[in-house]
């Protein structure tokens, strides 16, 4: 039986509003919000509509955002809920990814379990897509991508994710090849790696092989590119050749790319350019080491399509990170400048897919008919005050499924009187 729902008194931002002589608030409208089989199939202001026994729910002016993606994250490596411990000494990446395993395999909670946690804390602010890389690799094989996607198929809360297999010791030096494959013909629909240049020692039939993989696959490909200098920039040219080769436009992403840093000149204009033209996205965890986080707003500016994850969530590789894509997003703000009503209204785009509720000239650009029921509610007067405020998610709903429970009031949001 087809499941109909009106959404009702619900906040749009439908404008800017100029009352100071700059942007200094949006303009709201109250609309009525139709939803069918996960789809929003009506937006009605004024009366609310006879429903006729369809279920209504009063949102009481709250402001509808669209749902957040988690574009980096690693469901399979969480300690979370277990007694904490500072992250172990490792002399380098290689030492750190081989003691990982036997890490995680002697924590005394279930890998599903230490999943679901990383997924409730997430989704109380406002996630309701993942995609989460899953190591692939002989030391595990597919053990933790079949724990992953057990956790998924149990969780209690309607969720929508992608799974990318990641051979984290080294695409051809752990001989992931095989393994990917099997991964490919069992859920997973994007092909991960890392650092082909120092951990391959071949980044080019590194890459090569990856690609023709994933053409055979009609993959997405996601690779980690820390290096930096000589080799991070070979790395993401290669790339970035391979993806006008294959014709993989859109379907290729580089997590991390600390190393575009290092590109100057005519150079740094030619490379950004041809990330734009490919359409190859680049994902950042939003790191605040000194000269490491990729330039994100000068990428923009050339059209690169940009997004934030959260990435580690205490785990082997740090002790830090509590799954807030909110104050990832804050922190990008802060350390970028953003500082207009315009602006903080556009970086909304970057843990949505690109989805802003307005455009750059400020025109009604989401919600509207026939869009995915995917969305958030908040006290918030604006996309920017969500952003900078980082004001709770009371609601939040998966192709029109509830897929939150009701969050508790955050003290940045709490009220002080001082006497």
């Amino acid at each position: 039986m087809t499941k109909t729902q009106w959404f009702q008194n619900v906040s749009v931002e439908t404008g800017f509003i100029n009352e100071k002589g700059y942007v200094n608030r949006a303009k709201l409208e109250t609309k009525h919000l139709q939803v069918q089989d996960g789809k929003i199939i009506k937006i009605v202001a004024g009366e609310l509509p006879a429903t006729a026994g369809e279920e209504v729910i009063d949102m009481k002016g709250q402001l509808v955002l669209p749902g957040l993606v988690e574009k980096h994250c690693h469901l399979d490596k969480t300690k979370l809920g277990t007694d904490f411990e500072p992250v172990s000494p490792a002399k380098n990446i290689v030492e750190r990814f081989e003691s990982e395993i036997s890490q995680l395999n002697a924590l005394k909670i279930a890998p599903e379990k230490r999943t679901e946690a990383l997924l409730d804390i997430e989704i109380d602010h406002g996630v309701s897509f993942f995609r989460s890389h899953v190591d692939v690799e002989p030391a595990c094989g597919l053990d933790y991508l079949e724990n992953v996607k057990r956790a998924i198929q149990k969780y209690k809360h309607p969720i929508g994710y992608e799974l990318i297999a990641f051979p984290q010791h080294g695409f051809l030096r752990s001989e992931s090849q095989s393994l990917v494959r099997q991964a490919l013909e069992n859920g997973v629909t994007i092909i991960g790696g890392v650092d082909p240049y120092t951990l391959d020692q071949d980044y080019k039939k590194s890459l090569e092989q990856t690609f023709e993989i994933a053409a055979e696959y009609q993959a997405g490909i996601d690779l980690h590119v820390h290096d930096r200098d000589e080799a991070g920039k070979a790395t993401i040219k290669e790339i970035i050749r391979l993806t006008k080769a294959y014709n993989w436009q859109d379907k290729v992403s580089i997590s991390h790319a600390f190393g575009l840093n290092d590109f100057t000149g005519e150079e740094r204009k030619t490379v950004f350019q041809a990330l734009a033209d490919e359409k190859i996205h680049i994902i950042s965890s939003i790191p605040i080491t000194p000269n490491t986080i990729p330039p994100l707003v000068e990428l923009q500016s050339y059209g690169v399509p940009v997004h934030i994850g959260c990435d580690n969530v205490y785990d082997s590789w740090s002790a830090y990170g509590d799954g807030n894509i909110q104050e990832k997003l804050a922190r990008y703000g802060e350390l970028f400048g953003i500082k207009t009503l315009e602006g903080m209204t556009a970086s909304l785009g970057l843990v949505t897919n690109g989805i802003t509720t307005l455009n750059p000239a400020g025109e009604p650009a989401w919600p509207f008919e026939g869009a995915e029921a995917t969305f958030l509610f908040t006290k918030a007067n604006s996309s920017a005050e969500f952003v900078a405020r980082q004001t709770s998610v009371t609601h939040s709903y998966y192709q029109g499924e509830k897929s939150n429970k009701p969050v508790k009031t955050r003290r940045s949001e709490t009220k002080h009187y001082f006497f």
